[in-house]
C-alpha cells in the first residue's frame, strides 16, 4: 500500500512546501535525459542507470508502499541546468486539442497500483473531472493491488479497462504482451503537437516501446532523506539544507548522532536498499547497464563501492532492521533511528510527526544521483471511441497535474512543477 496525502485540502503545510524541494530533486533525476534518447527496444533490456528511470530491479519492489520497481537515477549534480527548466512548453504549457464528438458519453474505467491513499487522490480527480468536463466523459477509477497480474489476467479474458496507471519498469513487459496498445495519431492529436516538450526526455522517452508510444508520464518520484529534527538538535548538528549533504558532513552527523546515544539511520533489506545501491553506484561514476540496456553492468568498480557503501551503513547502524513492510520507516516513526531515506509516499504519514525534516540523499560519491520512479498512463483498449475518451481525460489530468501532487507525487508535467502554487 502507498502511504501518501489523501487530499489536496488535507495536505499540511510543511509537506506543501517541501513538494517544491521533491520537485528540485525529480529536475535533478531527469536533467540526463538528453542523454538517453534511444526507446527501449526490450521488455526486458533497460536504459543505463545513469541515465534513465527505467532500470529495472526486482528487489526493489516495496510490497508494504507498492512503490515503483526499482528505476534508476541520473547523475548530475543540483546546480545543474535541466532540460525540463528550460522548454518553452515550461514557460508557455501546451494545449491540447478539443475533445472529439467519438467520446461524447464515454465511461473510461482505469485501473492502478494506487492502492493508498494516493488511489483516494486519483479517485477525486477522476470524480471532478467527470463533473467538469463538457463531453459527458465519466472516469471510474479502479485501485488493483496486484495490477500487472490482474491486467495480464484481464487481457487473456478481454476484459481489460480503457487504460491503466503502469510503473514505467512495466511498459516494455506489458506493452510486448499486447497488454498495452499503441496510441494511434488520432489519440495523439488530442493531446496536441506541443504535448510532449512538456515533459523531461527522460521521463518521456520511456513510454516508447519499438518505435510506438505506449504510455505518457504522469509523475515522478526520487528517494527522499527524512531526518528527525529534533534528534540532530539534541546531537549538536545543524539541520540538513536543499543541497545534499557531502560523504564528510553525513558521516560526521552519523557520528554525532550516535554519541548523542540514538540510531543514526535505519537502512532495511528490501526496497530501501536495492534504491541506495542503484543510486550509489552512479554517485561512484558506474551504471547499472550498458547505454543500450542490453548488457549489465553493475558488476565493475563503482558496483562494489555501492555495495559496500550499503551494507557499511547497514551493518554499522541497523543490521537487526530487515523484511517486508518498510520496517526501517517504521524505526523512524516510532523515533528509534535519526534518519531513514526512502520515498515520496511517505510524505503522508511522516509530515504528521512534528519531528520530521526533509532533504536531498546525500552525496557520497563524485557526482550527485538518486533513484527515481515514474508511473505513466497507458491505454489498454483499442476502441477508437474509448480510446479517445482516455485521452481526453489523459489531456485534462496532466493539465492539471498540480492536483496530483497532493498525493505526494511531483508531477511530470514541466509547467506544472513550476507553478507556483507547488512553492507554497
Amino acid at each position: 500500500m502507498d502511504h501518501r496525502i489523501r487530499s489536496r485540502a488535507g495536505t499540511s503545510p510543511g509537506s506543501r512546501t517541501f513538494l517544491a524541494l521533491i520537485a528540485l530533486i525529480a529536475l535533478i533525476a531527469s536533467a540526463c535525459g538528453g542523454a538517453a534518447t534511444s526507446p527501449a527496444t526490450s521488455p526486458v533490456a533497460s536504459a543505463p542507470a545513469a541515465e534513465s528511470p527505467a532500470a529495472e530491479s526486482p528487489a526493489a519492489e516495496s510490497p508494504a508502499a507498492e512503490s515503483p520497481a526499482a528505476e534508476s537515477p541520473a547523475a548530475e549534480s543540483p546546480a545543474a541546468e535541466s532540460p525540463a527548466t528550460e522548454s518553452a512548453a515550461a514557460e508557455s504549457p501546451a494545449t491540447a486539442a478539443e475533445c472529439p464528438a467519438s467520446a461524447q458519453g464515454q465511461t473510461v474505467e482505469m485501473w492502478s497500483p494506487l492502492t493508498g491513499p494516493d488511489g483516494d487522490e486519483m479517485t477525486r480527480l477522476a470524480q471532478q473531472y467527470s463533473s467538469e468536463n463538457e463531453s459527458g466523459i465519466t472516469v471510474e477509477h479502479v485501485a488493483q493491488p496486484e495490477y500487472v497480474q490482474k491486467l495480464e489476467a484481464g487481457a487473456a479474458a478481454k476484459a481489460l479497462p480503457a487504460l491503466t496507471v503502469v510503473r514505467v519498469t512495466n511498459v516494455g513487459q506489458l506493452a510486448v504482451r499486447n497488454v498495452l496498445k499503441p496510441f494511434s495519431d488520432e489519440v495523439m492529436g488530442i493531446f496536441g503537437e506541443d504535448f510532449a516538450s512538456d515533459f523531461p526526455e527522460n521521463a518521456w522517452v520511456r513510454g516508447e516501446y519499438n518505435g510506438q508510444r505506449y504510455s505518457v508520464p504522469l509523475d515522478l518520484h526520487p528517494l527522499v532523506m527524512y531526518y528527525n529534527k529534533d534528534m540532530f538538535a539534541a546531537a549538536g548538528l545543524e539541520e540538513p539544507g536543499t543541497e545534499p549533504m557531502s560523504r564528510e558532513d553525513f558521516e560526521a552527523a552519523l557520528t554525532a548522532l550516535q554519541e548523542s546515544g540514538v540510531q543514526p539511520i535505519s537502512i532495511g533489506t528490501e526496497f530501501q536498499g536495492a534504491t541506495l545501491f542503484q543510486s550509489f553506484i552512479v554517485q561512484f561514476g558506474g551504471a547499472i547497464a550498458n547505454e543500450e540496456g542490453t548488457e549489465a553492468t553493475y558488476n565493475s568498480e563503482a558496483g562494489v563501492q555501492a555495495l559496500e557503501y550499503v551494507n557499511q551503513l547497514k551493518q554499522q547502524y541497523s543490521p537487526d532492521v530487515s523484511g517486508t513492510g518498510d520496517p526501517e520507516v517504521q524505526g523512524f516513526k516510532q523515533e528509534k533511528a535519526a534518519i531513514v531515506i526512502h520515498g515520496p509516499w511517505w510524505i503522508s504519514d511522516l509530515s504528521t510527526l512534528p519531528f520530521t525534516g526533509y532533504a536531498p540523499i546525500p552525496q557520497v560519491g563524485d557526482q550527485f544521483a538518486v533513484w527515481a520512479g515514474s508511473h505513466q498512463l497507458a491505454l489498454t483498449t483499442e476502441d477508437p471511441a474509448a480510446q479517445a475518451a482516455a485521452a481526453c481525460w489523459i489531456a485534462w489530468l496532466s493539465d492539471n497535474s498540480v492536483q496530483w501532487a497532493a498525493a505526494g507525487q511531483v508531477p511530470a508535467s514541466n509547467a506544472a512543477r513550476e507553478n507556483e502554487e507547488l512553492a507554497t
